[in-house]
């Protein structure tokens, strides 16, 4: 047994000696962290989408009826006879966001339909998603953006007589 033991004594000491350190096994290192905080988005609806009075088409052919989304302009194009009658009540719709200065944002802006009872004219938005803007200011203060939203429809002679109204929803998020 004596001769065991300074055997075992000694291999533990070797094995002492050939593994490296552990406090020579660790490192760090140092990560910030940072966050923007900015103002909620806000949209208001300062004007609605209106396209006039229009005399429907007399003959087989149908018009399309496009007003501007700036400008408050109504045109009337294709094969159809259809008249504007006046252009009172053309107008484009006109949104303005609100939120943090110099931010950009983007917009979604569906189609739409305008009914008359059961009758249905499906309105095509001119300003459509996928839309963007920057607001004016800067950082750490409120900035805005006015966005115009025109629309058309197709118009034919078989088009039912009515008022026609629906709803055009705009949202807005920051990018």
């Amino acid at each position: 047994m004596r001769k065991i033991a300074p055997l075992i004594t000694g291999g533990a000491a070797l094995a002492a000696l050939a593994s490296p350190a552990l406090a020579q096994n660790s490192a760090s290192a140092t990560a910030t962290g940072s966050v923007t905080i900015v103002q909620a988005l806000t949209i208001s609806n300062t004007a609605n989408l209106g396209f006039g009075t229009i005399v429907k088409p007399t003959n087989a052919n149908p018009n399309t009826i496009t007003v501007s989304a700036t400008g408050n302009s109504r045109t009337i194009t294709g094969t159809g006879n259809a008249v504007g009658a006046n252009s009172a009540g053309v107008t484009s719709a006109s949104f303005t966001v609100q939120g943090e200065g110099a931010q950009h944002f983007s917009v979604t802006a569906n189609n739409f339909n305008m009914t008359s009872g059961a009758n249905t004219l499906a309105v095509t938005v001119a300003n459509p998603t996928g839309a963007t803007g920057l607001l004016s200011g800067s950082l750490g203060s409120t900035g805005t953006m006015v966005m115009g939203f025109g629309g058309s429809f197709t118009l034919s002679s078989s088009t039912p007589s009515g008022a026609y109204s629906g709803n055009l929803i705009v949202s807005v998020a920051y990018n």
